[in-house]
């Protein structure tokens, strides 16, 4: 940030920022500490770097075929999902596997649509997703600040059900496992952010 902007940023905190505004900044700055202590739990990489790390590592290091390192990764997932999600049923977690990890030759048959839709992937971007996560998950834990309740619940009535509606398959398991207690928080951020691919 240059020199300017800092100054920016704090006139208007110290000398213009009214008691609401106030409340916001406050609440956005404890989020950005929690968020700066979660990625440096994991090294300080979030989790999209972290997965393209992994990805270049693994296409340096393994000396196989793509079929089998697609192999390799789809036991990996598959593992990933049953280990996080076990009520998951198997035509489920087939679901998962195939949009995540699909066959090259199915692939190729499929328009991305038709590949979305077979596995309840919503049309949303990615992070749009996140912010709606983040929104479900704090309210249903206590933890979403009343200011911010109020102004959803006012914008869209329905909201709870409607972000609902809109999360695929697999991030549901993931928000029941964390509601449920069954994931922390570190663990479902971590599982959410990679299935959403940031």
């Amino acid at each position: 940030m240059a020199k300017g902007e800092l100054e920016s940023v704090l006139d208007y905190i110290l000398n213009r920022a009214g008691e609401t505004e106030f409340e916001v900044i406050v609440k956005a700055c404890e989020r950005r500490r929690k968020d700066m202590g979660r990625y440096a739990a994991m090294g300080g990489l979030n989790p999209g770097a972290m997965a393209g790390r992994m990805a270049a590592s693994l296409t340096q290091g393994v000396g196989g075929t793509m079929d089998g390192l697609r192999d390799t990764v789809r036991g990996f997932v598959e593992r990933i999902i049953r280990e996080k999600a076990p009520e998951a049923t198997d035509e489920q977690v087939e679901a998962l596997l195939a949009h995540y990890v699909p066959d090259p030759a199915a692939r190729e048959a499929r328009d991305d649509e038709e590949a979305m839709r077979e596995a309840g992937a919503s049309a949303l971007p990615a992070e749009a997703l996140a912010l709606m996560l983040r929104d479900f998950t704090e309210y249903s834990l206590g933890l979403m600040a009343p200011s911010r309740q109020k102004e959803l619940w006012e914008q869209l009535p329905r909201w709870q059900d409607q972000y609902w509606e809109a999360f695929p398959p697999a991030l549901k398991t993931f928000i029941k496992a964390r509601l449920e207690g069954r994931m922390d928080e570190e663990e479902f951020w971590q599982a959410s952010l990679s299935l959403l691919g940031l």
